[in-house]
């Protein structure tokens, strides 16, 4: 899957606020529900003081009614003793149940709900309970009896029993709740500073990604100040899969453009040189050379039946002949024209010039193949030019096998809109120090060469707008491959332009040569 730069930016900091959301988001809810069992804990404490003070103001009766002394008369005691005790108790039952009351309209937690409502209905019970006891404890004077006054007394030791039970539980309630407080605060500090504590690790694993991410642009930036300083070798190794990656891959190209821009600059103003060069020498020594082949015909004339005299004329003569051929092809390589693009059977062009250097080839001991391929499309060609180039490359095949061998010629398609021909040797192939200069002006391994037979074979196949290719087979020997856009596209060729990847035929391609 590809993702963009801003894409992974995005991605990067979309995770990044999602954390610190979500911790900000945990710390509220905290926070609110910190506040609830405050609220909660806060009404609960309202109630238990009140229930506290109805205890002690029925235990202040209770302790009233067995210890009175004052020789008042025990029915009179009691009944004051209760308007005052169990009202202040019932007072206090009332302001236990407006807390209950208040907090669940205003404030109610779902959790407490229950709770609260649960100690409403025990204060509700309770104050009944002593409104009950009061009207006990006001029918107990002097005239009831003592069962009544036991009755009473027993109905205030349970009232009072109820008020120490709801007391125990208001206080056992109170003090769970804050142990549930103190354990939710810890849980929360330590869910919080978890939380922090990835949002620092995802905070750096963003600044890493999006440094990853932009480095290339530095790569890019280092290696556009190489190219301006003349350094195009040098690739940006960048491989990922985004904008910045595909930048990096036109970076290449461009890089790989100018390079063979350069390269052919300095091939077609070296050329330029050599050949002014070529020219001027040629010019000094073509008249002389002429002026010398005619002297030597009269002395040849002059020396009649001499044989010693004659074996000398004549191989001052080969030598002449040998240095004008060599005049020559300087001044082919130097005046090479322009081809005149006609329509042409590369197959059929190929076998004709086979069939000229067939005898040639026999009398050397190799063998011809000749193999072309059926429906080849025709290529607009320049015949003199490739004839010239093909026997080039065939003489080379044959001077790289002294002792004989197997010359291959293949004409066959490529990607059905170039036209490729190979010639192959079963020769001892070329070194892979002289590979880069087989094609260089005046380059040879051979003792008499001019080294201008494969730079004019180059120099045709580029003016053609097609290319060349070396393969060292890994069977021995060497195989030169011309590629030609076929007639269908030759308007559209340049000289230098390309098909798609080419594989041809056995070995791998070690150098490529436009």
């Amino acid at each position: 899957m590809r993702i963009g730069v801003s894409a992974k930016i995005f991605l990067a900091y979309a995770v990044l606020l999602s954390v610190f959301g979500a911790n900000s988001l945990f710390t509220l809810l905290y926070l609110h529900r910190g506040r609830q069992e405050l609220a909660a804990n806060q009404r609960r404490l309202e109630v238990q003081v009140a229930v506290d003070a109805a205890l002690r103001s029925l235990e202040d009766f209770s302790s009233s009614r067995a210890n009175d002394s004052t020789g008042i008369p025990q029915g009179l005691t009691s009944r004051v003793a209760a308007q005052n005790g169990i009202a202040s108790a019932r007072q206090n039952l009332r302001d236990a149940l407006a807390a209950v009351d208040q907090y669940l309209n205003d404030e109610a937690n779902p959790r407490r709900r229950n709770e609260f409502e649960d100690y409403r209905r025990e204060i509700v019970g309770m104050e009944a309970r002593v409104v009950a006891v009061a009207a006990d404890l006001g029918a107990s004077d002097s005239t009831a009896g003592e069962d009544v006054g036991h009755q009473a007394d027993r109905s205030l030791a349970n009232l009072l029993s109820t008020f120490h039970r709801l007391k125990s539980n208001l206080r056992g309630r109170g003090n769970q709740i804050a142990a549930e407080l103190s354990n939710n605060e810890r849980r929360a500090v330590d869910a919080a500073m978890a939380l922090t504590g990835l949002g620092l690790f995802l905070a750096v694993a963003a600044a890493l990604l999006v440094l990853r991410t932009l480095w290339p642009l530095r790569v890019l930036r280092e290696h556009a100040r190489q190219i301006a300083g003349g350094d195009y070798g040098r690739r940006t190794g960048v491989r990922s899969h985004d904008e910045i990656g595909d930048l990096a891959r036109e970076f290449n190209a461009m890089a790989h453009a100018i390079e063979e821009r350069e390269h052919k600059l300095i091939r077609s103003e070296r050329l330029a040189t050599v050949g002014r060069m070529a020219a001027h020498i040629t010019h000094e020594i073509r008249n002389p050379l002429a002026s010398v082949g005619l002297y030597l015909e009269l002395l040849s004339d002059e020396i009649g039946e001499n044989p010693e005299a004659g074996r000398l004329v004549k191989s001052l003569s080969n030598e002449v002949d040998r240095l004008s051929e060599i005049t020559e092809t300087y001044l082919r390589f130097v005046r090479l024209p322009k081809p005149k693009l006609e329509r042409e059977d590369l197959g059929a062009l190929a076998s004709s010039v086979m069939e000229f250097s067939r005898g040639e080839l026999s009398l050397a001991h190799i063998d011809l193949d000749l193999a072309i391929a059926s429906g080849l499309p025709e290529v607009a060609a320049d015949e003199n030019q490739i004839r010239q180039a093909l026997l080039n490359l065939v003489r080379n095949a044959k001077e790289a096998m002294p002792q004989g061998g197997r010359i291959r010629v293949q004409v066959g398609t490529v990607d059905s809109s170039w036209v490729r021909l190979a010639v192959g040797d079963s020769g001892p192939g070329i070194s892979p120090e002289n590979l880069s200069k087989i094609f260089d002006p005046f380059f040879s391994t051979k003792e008499k060469g001019t080294g201008l037979g494969l730079a004019l074979v180059q120099q045709i196949v580029s003016d053609h707008g097609g290319r060349i290719e070396v393969d060292l087979p890994p069977s021995g020997g060497t195989t030169f491959a011309i590629l030609l856009p076929a007639a269908a596209r030759s308007e559209l060729a340049q000289p230098g332009s390309l098909p798609g990847p080419v594989t041809p035929g056995a070995g791998t391609v070690k150098d490529v040569v436009r």
